[in-house]
């Protein structure tokens, strides 16, 4: 059985889900776009999502002073990718889709990598070139950070149709002996 691993800091965990979620997707990304990524999420544990359309800061963005045009692009970057990464299924079921916020972000951060120079850079074109896979990174993560409210049999029905190593893994690790004629719950 799996032992629950202690990290020493929020960054120091979600590292690690970052590292087994771009290799579970196959994404790659360099070490400033990863750690990017953790501090986006840390970042998010802490923030509300804003309330005014993304749309319409990114217009208001246009007008805005060099320094606020920074923070603004950031901001819907960054929110369009923790919303397309960690609320997709629910926005199957919305007026506007996980593509929505998918243009939203990569279009903020195409601009953002064009208006800067240095490492951030290179940071901003990664994200805005691979926006779409860092959102299944998102997804990614989302599906193992939840796990713990995750109801049992929903994530073995999701195992019986996927066979992932990961859910296994997890189940095991709840005392469910998985295999592929029977499964028990050890008690």
């Amino acid at each position: 059985m799996d032992a629950v691993k202690p990290a020493a800091s929020v960054d120091g965990y979600f590292y690690e889900v970052l590292s087994e979620s771009l290799e579970a997707v196959h994404v790659e990304a360099t070490e400033p776009a990863g750690w990017y990524l953790v501090s986006l999420l840390g970042d998010f544990t802490r923030a509300r999502l804003p309330d005014e359309p993304l749309a319409l800061r990114l217009a208001e963005a246009q007008h805005a002073s060099p320094a606020e045009r920074v923070k603004t692009l950031k901001e819907v970057g960054d929110t369009s990718l923790y919303i397309a990464g960690f609320f997709a299924e629910s926005l199957s079921r919305k007026l506007v889709d996980a593509d929505y916020y998918i243009g939203l972000g990569r279009g903020a951060y195409a601009a953002l990598a064009g208006q800067l120079s240095g490492s951030l850079t290179d940071v901003y074109g990664e994200l805005a070139e691979k926006f779409p896979a860092f959102v299944d990174v998102l997804g990614e993560i989302r599906r193992r950070v939840d796990f713990a409210g995750a109801d049992l049999l929903t994530l073995y029905t999701q195992w019986l149709r996927t066979r992932d190593a990961w859910i296994e893994k997890k189940l095991r690790a709840l005392g469910v002996m998985v295999d592929a004629s029977e499964v028990t719950i050890l008690q």
